[in-house]
């Protein structure tokens, strides 16, 4: 395909210094990435925060989101001695959609005709109305050529009819512009949203997984989201309001522990496998209001309070991957990323209950990357720096026009046409 102004292109053909913001419920991370005369890129500050006013991808309270926002971005900015002004921000929410939509173009010789790009746009912007909601994403799935489909790349083919089917992903216009305004409100500016799950696939998935069919799962703190890829483009996504802290709380409820003490046992002592010459071993741990007091728990016990709930998490998205239509396309492929992932055992629990095989996915290596945060926990901010020096077919960067308000799916197709004017 060939590279036009609305590709990918990397963020540090324009800047030395990208920054990436991930913007979760139970933490706010944020990377500083500098890239040499080379193009080699390392990490050169790096900070987390406890995220405070944000639940489930919805703003609760937009004073305690933006001092979590501007105590984490002043850590990275101290470690890497550089004030940054524009940012990437990762975002995962419920009311994330995506759509695709097919478009078919009658051709006139070797050109694409003006008139024919205009009728079948009017018809589509017409018939998917995405009404009061940002669109994030323009991803081409593939071309087809008289109706040959798996086209990758249709310059320099004749035919009758061209085809292109795209994916959208977009998000309540409401939720963009208040997460817009709190980070404003920190003096920096957005320099482009992106879809977390994407950006995660984009970067952590292999190119033959990617082509041949994946769905990708991350477990987050308060949400998980499924995203299927296939024919290297993302397909479907959805994200549940199901999370590692629902492990935390029955643990946290049924030993009579605080939340602290249980976090730090599920991510210490979480395992899904009984071993039975350690399955009456104790795990000591203070105890919930009580000074100077502990309690002991079996490890028997506490896998007996983890395993439901994370095979309700896993069993409930391996219910929306069947009823996505797309199961079929995944080739016996899952990857999990998130905190919960590096639970022992979860590799065969999921393999048993997707039946399908599975690997957990870590963040890629990246020069400099802090050692504390290359585990799965923070696959979403080290995917965000990736996914800016990547390549990739993303049409559309710019969530705002000139005025600064948000574009209709008409303009965007618009500019889609334009694009498809320019390369064919």
């Amino acid at each position: 395909m060939t590279k036009s102004k609305w590709l990918n292109y990397s963020s540090f053909s324009k800047n030395s210094v990208v920054a990436a913001l991930d913007i979760g419920s139970s933490k706010i991370c944020c990377l500083i990435a500098q890239s040499d005369k080379s193009g080699n890129i390392s990490i050169i500050g790096a900070g987390f925060q406890e995220s405070k006013g944000f639940i489930s991808g919805v703003i609760t309270d937009m004073n305690a989101l933006e001092n979590s926002i501007r105590n984490c971005v002043a850590s990275a900015e101290k470690m890497a001695s550089v004030r940054i002004k524009k940012i990437i921000v990762g975002f995962s929410s419920e009311n994330i959609k995506i759509e695709n939509l097919n478009i078919e173009i009658d051709l006139k010789g070797a050109v694409v005709s003006q008139g024919d790009l205009n009728k079948a746009y009017n018809y589509l912007s017409e018939k998917h109305n995405i009404g009061n909601r940002s669109i994030l994403h323009v991803i081409p799935f593939q071309y087809s050529i008289d109706g040959n489909k798996g086209v990758k790349s249709p310059l320099g083919m004749f035919g009758d009819k061209l085809g292109v089917e795209i994916s959208i992903i977009s998000a309540g216009s409401n939720t963009i512009k208040n997460l817009e305004n709190v980070v404003k409100q920190c003096d920096l500016e957005i320099e482009n949203i992106v879809y977390t799950p994407y950006a995660i696939g984009v970067s952590l998935l292999s190119e033959e997984e990617k082509e041949l069919g994946v769905a990708l799962i991350d477990i987050g703190s308060t949400l998980s989201s499924v995203s299927i890829f296939y024919n290297s483009s993302i397909l479907y996504s959805k994200v549940i309001p199901l999370g590692g802290n629902m492990v935390t709380n029955d643990i946290s409820r049924i030993f009579s522990l605080s939340l602290s003490n249980a976090e730090r046992i599920k991510i210490i002592n979480g395992q899904l496998i009984e071993e039975l010459e350690n399955s009456l071993s104790t795990i000591e741990v203070g105890s919930l209001g009580e000074e100077n007091e502990s309690i002991e728990i079996t490890r028997r016990d506490l896998i007996s309070v983890i395993k439901p709930r994370i095979y309700e998490i896993v069993n409930n998205i391996n219910k929306y991957i069947k009823d996505s239509n797309y199961n079929n396309i995944i080739s016996n492929r899952v990857v999990i990323t998130g905190g919960v992932s590096q639970m022992d055992g979860i590799i065969d629990f999921a393999s048993k209950v997707f039946e399908k095989k599975a690997r957990v996915a870590k963040p890629r290596t990246i020069k400099a990357l802090p050692e504390n945060m290359k585990s799965p926990s923070f696959s979403a901010v080290s995917s965000l720096i990736n996914y800016s020096i990547i390549n990739n077919n993303d049409i559309i960067l710019n969530l705002s026009n000139k005025n600064g308000k948000s574009l209709s799916i008409y303009a965007y197709l618009q500019k889609f046409k334009n694009w498809v004017v320019e390369n064919f």
